[in-house]
């Protein structure tokens, strides 16, 4: 994945790797859950102190943050380059079925999604990830609605569906092939379920 630059601050010299301490941080909320991972364990997998994990990141609230904007540009930012290349509605499916379906474990990620995993705990949260997972789902949702409006001008989707309801309606069956990927379903026979839950949003010809 690529990593964000680090932060220029002032004081003491700085011995900590910001962007190591990202990918252990985002990598181990990802595979273990947001909430499943307290901040010394965060520390001991980095090789970090904790007093200097805080003047990085200000809080937990703050790590949990940069994790999630750590995630949304390295991984994310490959969904999001898709829905913007203006290509026929079934090419892009397939294009973000087979993101979605890669083993990961061959390239050492985790199963699941880390912004779906911050979503369904994030009464847990604090301000600054609430926040920044608003961000997320906004800028998202977005990229879709463009993505949708799209395929609906060159008549690849029916035109009787509105935009928002077809936009929600995408982000819902990524979440549940990611999900049932993560339960260990075959990827055929999730590729199989994507294909028949977007068979309902294109035109008939």
């Amino acid at each position: 994945m690529e990593s964000i630059q680090p932060q220029t601050t002032r004081g003491r010299p700085k011995t900590l790797n910001r962007d190591h301490v990202l990918q252990v941080a985002m990598t181990s909320y990802w595979d273990d859950g947001p909430m499943a991972v307290s901040i010394n364990e965060i520390c001991r997998r980095a090789g970090v102190s904790k007093p200097g994990l805080y003047r990085e990141f200000g809080s937990e609230d703050g790590l949990k943050t940069a994790a999630l904007e750590s995630y949304r540009d390295s991984v994310l930012s490959q969904f999001f380059e898709i829905f913007e290349v203006d290509q026929p509605f079934d090419d892009a499916l397939t294009a973000l079925s087979d993101l979605i379906l890669q083993e990961r474990a061959e390239i050492g990620l985790p199963t699941g999604c880390l912004f779906a995993k911050m979503r369904g705990c994030r009464r847990e949260l604090g301000p600054k990830t609430n926040y920044a997972i608003d961000g997320t789902r906004d800028n998202t949702q977005a990229r879709m609605k463009d993505w949708v409006d799209r395929a609906k001008r060159n008549k690849q989707l029916d035109m009787r569906i509105s935009t928002t309801t077809a936009a929600l309606y995408v982000d819902a069956q990524f979440a549940s092939a990611i999900t049932r990927q993560a339960q260990g379903v075959k990827r055929a026979e999730t590729s199989e379920f994507l294909q028949i839950a977007f068979n309902g949003l294109k035109c008939l010809n």
